[in-house]
């Protein structure tokens, strides 16, 4: 049934790119773009969704900024920087920044920020554990604060590009008035854009923050984001002049590139897919066969990952071997990896005892995911191994919970994106470090030490060195194998330009009408 909606929604998108006679206009005054997923609050401490997190960067600004195409911390908010000692970071902020109220930005704008809205136990924050290495925000003057770490920590810059300043005043005022739920459906930052009004599920409509501190930016007067999940829809809006920038998916990316008033953009982002396997039984349905390292590298070898990458995305993702996304910190590309070679796969079984092969589950949280995963299906059953599906496509959270609780079994097809961090510290400590790791399928108390080292150390050549070993211990235990790096693909109006981040973090705010 879902493959049948999934070919009604590519015909008719077919159809409407063939036959579409009618024009594509640019309202060179209202930018109206689109997104999947729509926020369910704009309470942006109280959520950690990709939704909110790229509305987050029109409204608000982050303490550091990211370049789109490496990747790169450049200044924002914060002008300069310097690390004190082991545990102490002093930084400068810009001057003459307002909040949308009218209200100044400063030192304890970010303070109440961290302190109060994060970090505070009664707020329960989701975010809070990305900032669980942080002892104190100490207010110098009102363009200096220290951040005080537990312990050395090496991200605490990174930490900064997702870290948006909320208005102290502005804030304690509205809950004084309205309740905290008042911040689920209001926003005052210092970005580019102030919001005017958010109706839950339909859209948002931004306006030029005419005070912004980058002058020229943004360089058009609204910005109207429109949540529209169905592909189909959101196509047909884009060719019908509704919209301005649409995501597509890959089947469709050459016949759009026909289109005179279209252009596409691709580019490769941090996000990459892999299989986490149970290896250490924590789930009592996954088989014991899977905690056997040599039948997991027979899996390894079974599946011909470059022909299903290829065939399954079009060519719109990037095949990966390693696993790790090359562009994060301590990447060793080179590295050897087990290839596709049935016959070893074969070997390997036969010498686990596992020649007439055995069941498992293979799990997924979305379309294209299930598609590798059936396709997986196929190459193992040449070695004797069968695949049952559990698919939870578009439920995260429900699906997240399952694997806390350790009762996913067999293998999860996972995509990661580590939230923006260029670092594995963003990525595998969540799966392999002890105790802290919610999805800890591994029980891996070395990897676990090392990752708690890398962690600890502002020594970079360090890092690097543990990062290789638990690369190497990783591939060699097959606890992870991986599959592609994502591609993120954008149809937009020929006239408006705009770049998408290797962070995956859409630029309208910078973008410009030709």
């Amino acid at each position: 049934m879902k493959k049948t909606k999934l070919l009604v929604t590519i015909l008719t998108c077919i159809a409407l790119v063939l036959f579409s006679t009618v024009p594509v206009m640019a309202d060179k005054d209202n930018t109206i773009v689109s997104q999947a997923s729509a926020p369910k609050s704009l309470n942006i401490y109280q959520a950690s969704s990709r939704a909110v997190l790229n509305l987050c960067y029109q409204i608000f600004d982050p303490l550091v900024e990211r370049d789109p195409k490496t990747g790169e911390i450049k200044p924002h908010l914060i002008t300069s920087w310097k690390v004190l000692d082991d545990q102490t970071w002093e930084f400068k902020l810009r001057s003459g920044v307002t909040f949308h109220s009218g209200n100044p930005f400063n030192a304890e704008s970010v303070r109440y920020t961290i302190m109060e809205r994060i970090l505070a136990p009664d707020q329960k924050s989701p975010q809070l554990s990305g900032f669980s290495w942080l002892e104190d925000v100490k207010v110098v003057d009102e363009l200096t604060f220290l951040v005080k770490t537990k312990k050395p920590y090496p991200l605490v810059l990174q930490r900064m590009n997702t870290l948006f300043p909320m208005d102290p005043k502005w804030t304690k005022e509205m809950i004084s008035k309205h309740g905290e739920e008042y911040l689920s459906r209001h926003a005052n930052g210092t970005g580019p854009f102030k919001m005017m009004k958010f109706l839950e599920g339909r859209r948002m409509e931004l306006e030029k923050n005419n005070d912004y501190w980058k002058k020229g930016v943004p360089s058009y007067n609204k910005l109207t984001i429109r949540f529209i999940k169905e592909t189909s829809t959101r196509l047909a809006e884009l060719l019908s002049g509704g919209i301005d920038d649409a995501a597509i998916p890959g089947d469709l990316a050459e016949k759009l590139k026909g289109n005179p008033d279209l252009m596409v953009n691709e580019v490769p982002i941090l996000r990459f897919y892999f299989w986490q396997f149970d290896s250490m039984g924590r789930s009592s349905d996954t088989p014991e066969a899977l905690k056997d390292p040599r039948v997991r590298k027979a899996i390894w070898h079974a599946i011909d990952r470059k022909t299903i990458v290829e065939n399954v995305s079009g060519g719109h993702a990037t095949y990966l071997n390693i696993p790790l996304n090359p562009k994060q910190f301590g990447a060793v590309t080179d590295m050897p990896s087990p290839e596709y070679d049935p016959e070893k796969a074969k070997d390997l079984l036969e010498e686990a005892g596992y020649a007439d092969g055995f069941t498992m589950t293979a799990w997924s949280t979305g379309n294209s995911y299930q598609r590798v995963n059936e396709a997986s299906a196929g190459y193992l059953e040449k070695v004797g191994i069968k695949l049952k599906f559990k698919e939870y496509g578009g439920r995260w959270g429900e699906f997240s919970k399952l694997m806390r609780a350790g009762k996913t079994d067999g293998v999860m097809g996972l995509s990661w994106g580590s939230y923006n961090v260029f670092d594995p510290d963003a990525l595998w400590p969540y799966f392999f470090m002890i105790p802290e790791a919610a999805f800890n399928y591994t029980g891996d108390q070395i990897l676990s030490d090392w990752l708690h080292e890398a962690r600890a150390t502002l020594d970079m050549e360090k890092r690097k060195t543990l990062y290789k070993k638990a690369q190497e211990r990783i591939t060699k235990m097959v606890y992870w194998m991986p599959f592609f790096i994502q591609h993120t693909l954008n149809a937009t109006n020929k006239d408006f330009h705009y770049e998408m981040g290797v962070d995956q973090v859409p630029r309208w705010q910078y973008g410009v009408w030709r």
